[in-house]
């Protein structure tokens, strides 16, 4: 049988549990796909270092924040498209080395092809190929990547309904205490499970849903939706669509959106814990998540919410939080 590997997300995590499942079914076919995975994120790698070459050159009215994320996101999707079709070679490479012996590439086949020729590197705005220093970051950034996204993996053993559970009905808590109480055991799981501190999560999940008063709705009830996580092209779940506060330059306007919905508090906690591990651009939070108020303020910076006081009402929500929780 044949394995075919759809890329989609370039850092999606989730596929590295797809390619454990498919190696009894078709080594080879599994073999490709992993090395295709590494592919995309060493090229995203590559053109991050390639950036930072050449911040020195940047002129302020140039590059901001948003000009840094929109760039980002145009170089995860470039370096997709590089590796679903091949243009790079470095898939192939890992491969041919491999000759089909070993279930996912090692360190030294991937550093090994990372430097064999012919590779259709990319270049940087002045037509300058990466040299050889640039080759070795990547690579090494590459790796640490797919073995911290690993290691978070097996850290987060998501945790199933309980048997004949049906689906929640709207709950309504009449207090933050009450809040804090019920979010607590589903908290602290999550919390565990990424490294934090669980106050931090109640509290953002408190700042979402106003104490949990106005979790988004819909027909059949509550979405259970606690992060107001929104339901992006990835998303093949129920949905709930409403309209959302968003800014856009610091100005708030009001938007319709498509919102995840979850059958449980449950399910909410676990999808959050995936979509921080399946997205690349929450990497330094989770690289360092002891610091409750660092970890937030790194969730903040890297896009999580638009409103740009977001993390300093999550802190100020979690100082509340702590008082509570028992």
């Amino acid at each position: 049988m044949n394995t075919n590997y759809d890329a989609g997300f370039v850092h999606d995590i989730a596929n590295l549990d797809r390619l454990r499942a498919g190696i009894k079914e078709d080594e080879q076919g599994a073999l490709r796909a992993a090395a295709q995975q590494f592919e995309s994120i060493f090229t995203q790698m590559l053109f991050k270092s390639m950036r930072q070459a050449n911040e020195a050159f940047e002129s302020d009215l140039m590059s901001s924040n948003t000009t840094k994320f929109f760039e980002q996101m145009r170089d995860e999707q470039m370096a997709n498209e590089l590796s679903t079709s091949g243009s790079l070679g470095l898939a192939d490479l890992i491969v041919n080395q491999l000759g089909g012996e070993q279930e996912k590439p090692s360190e030294d086949v991937i550093r090994n092809a990372v430097h064999d020729s012919p590779l259709r590197l990319p270049t940087d705005k002045n037509g300058d190929k990466p040299d050889k220093a640039m080759l070795d970051k990547a690579a090494d950034d590459a790796i640490k990547v797919m073995k911290a996204a690993q290691a978070r993996q097996q850290n987060f053993a998501p945790v199933p309904p309980m048997a004949a559970a049906p689906i929640q009905p709207s709950q309504t808590f009449t207090s933050p205490e009450e809040f804090v109480s019920k979010m607590q055991p589903y908290a602290e799981k999550a919390a565990s499970a990424l490294g934090t501190d669980p106050a931090v999560l109640i509290a953002q999940a408190a700042l979402e849903t106003g104490w949990g008063k106005k979790v988004i709705k819909n027909a059949a009830g509550s979405s259970n939706n606690l992060f107001n996580i929104k339901a992006d092209p990835r998303w093949q779940g129920p949905k709930v669509a409403t309209n959302t506060l968003e800014f856009h330059n610091g100005i708030p306007v009001q938007e319709k959106a498509a919102f995840r919905s979850y059958d449980g508090f449950q399910d909410s906690f676990n999808d959050y814990v995936r979509f921080l591990n399946d997205n690349p651009r929450y990497e330094k939070a989770l690289s360092s998540p002891e610091d409750p108020r660092q970890f937030i303020r790194n969730l903040h910076k890297a896009g999580y919410a638009t409103d740009p006081n977001y993390s300093q009402k999550v802190i100020s929500v979690m100082d509340k939080v702590n008082s509570l929780m028992k």
